[in-house]
């Protein structure tokens, strides 16, 4: 017999985000989406407390209301560098990969400005009401944008056919959609402002184009932060430097003010720090680093602080809290979930982590087809508002997870 040789010690396992799929990331996807479903119902609710709704127009401060579209930019920008990522390791051309960025970009702006005029449609002009006009109007995006399973012969027939009738029916609504009165004047749709889907392509094409130019280093990303960051102070103080906003807003429109793609970017470089090319290796490290990414920017949005606390303006002290919010949960998630492996907690969520957008859409198909008035007063008020407003976002994520098993999954 021979005697046994002693193991080697070997180095513990450096962490890195190899995958698309990451527990934390997709846990706090999951969280953000779920939130949303509630602040946009409870926002309905009167007689609650006024940290539970935005903080209004013209005051200074933030609630954790304000917090939830910031998380979701955060989010887009930790997903970029995985996606890009994976494209290029199947081998895509650039041409493929940008047709992908810009074909997905827009699909969110499109949608934005569908959701904001569909709001003010003009019934009677447009010959259908307003709840017919946006319930086939969301319909039809599912039909479009949905990831229909591989098929062949006539299954796959049915699914191209489903396909065009949604982008049909799109484009008849497009076409007879009208808004405004007589004493206004009868226009076609506009975008008064650009939806929240709508701010978040523009944010997502912006991070985009700066990581793939700036990929293989997170200080030149970081770089990119700090000016976009500069470029929004300089809006909000209302410098005039060669009017250096607009100039900036005219050749570069995505980027407009800064303020949501710099979000964005802070979710791109909070990835990069745990990519293989990061300049912290170590999982204890990477965490710290996270940490103090949040402690900057919280110290930098005390710093810009007289330059106003809002969501509405968009202000820099606003994107620096709300990022490092979303910078110190996620730390938090990726040691609980990633680290210590304890996930179950967060099973209900997964529908909206691997289904987001539909999750987002399905409460206004609600409003819009069913409405809230049946509920009645009593359920619209107080305590008990809050409640249901609870109850309906968990029937939203059940609703969710029975389309998705149904692979009714919209992918852009």
């Amino acid at each position: 017999m021979h005697p046994s040789v002693p193991a080697i010690p070997q180095k513990p396992e450096v962490k890195t985000f190899k995958t698309t799929r990451v527990a934390s990331i997709d846990i706090l996807r999951g969280l953000t989406i779920f939130v949303m479903v509630f602040v946009n119902d409870v926002a309905g609710v009167s007689d609650i407390p006024a940290w539970m709704k935005h903080i209004p127009p013209g005051e200074n401060g933030m609630t954790f209301v304000d917090v939830v579209f910031p998380a979701f930019l955060f989010i887009v920008g930790m997903a970029i560098p995985l996606s890009l990522n994976k494209r290029l390791e199947k081998g895509d051309s650039n041409w493929q990969i940008w047709q992908h960025i810009l074909i997905r970009a827009a699909a969110l702006i499109v949608l934005g400005v569908l959701m904001i005029n569909g709001e003010s449609i003009n019934p009677e002009a447009t010959g259908m009401s307003k709840e017919l006009w946006n319930s086939l109007m969301f319909l039809s995006v599912i039909l479009v944008w949905n990831k229909y399973p591989e098929a062949e012969g006539r299954r796959k027939n049915w699914f191209v056919a489903l396909r065009w009738i949604g982008i049909i029916t799109l484009v008849i609504l497009i076409a007879i959609y009208r808004r405004g009165d007589a004493a206004t004047g009868i226009t076609w749709m506009r975008p008064e402002w650009w939806g929240i889907l709508g701010l978040i392509g523009w944010a997502y094409l912006t991070a985009t184009a700066v990581y793939w130019a700036f990929r293989k280093s997170i200080y030149a990303v970081a770089g990119v932060f700090v000016a976009l960051v500069v470029l929004n102070a300089v809006d909000k103080a209302d410098v005039s430097i060669m009017n250096i906003t607009e100039f900036i807003g005219l050749v570069l429109y995505p980027i407009q003010d800064g303020a949501h793609a710099s979000i964005t970017l802070a979710g791109v470089i909070t990835t990069m720090l745990f990519l293989k090319n990061s300049p912290v290796q170590s999982v204890r490290g990477r965490l710290v680093a996270v940490l103090v990414f949040a402690l900057a920017m919280t110290a930098g949005g005390y710093f810009l602080a007289p330059l106003g606390i809002s969501k509405i303006g968009a202000t820099p002290t606003w994107c620096f809290y709300s990022a490092a919010i979303c910078c110190a949960l996620f730390a938090f998630l990726y040691w609980l979930v990633d680290i210590k492996e304890v996930s179950r907690w967060a099973d209900f969520l997964k529908p909206a982590a691997v289904n987001p957008l539909l999750t987002y859409i399905l409460p206004f198909i609600y409003y819009h087809a069913i409405g809230t008035g049946y509920l009645g007063s009593y359920w619209r008020t107080g305590v008990q508002g809050i409640l249901w407003s609870i109850m309906f976002s968990l029937i939203i994520l059940g609703i969710a997870a029975i389309l998705t098993r149904w692979r009714i999954r919209l992918q852009l």
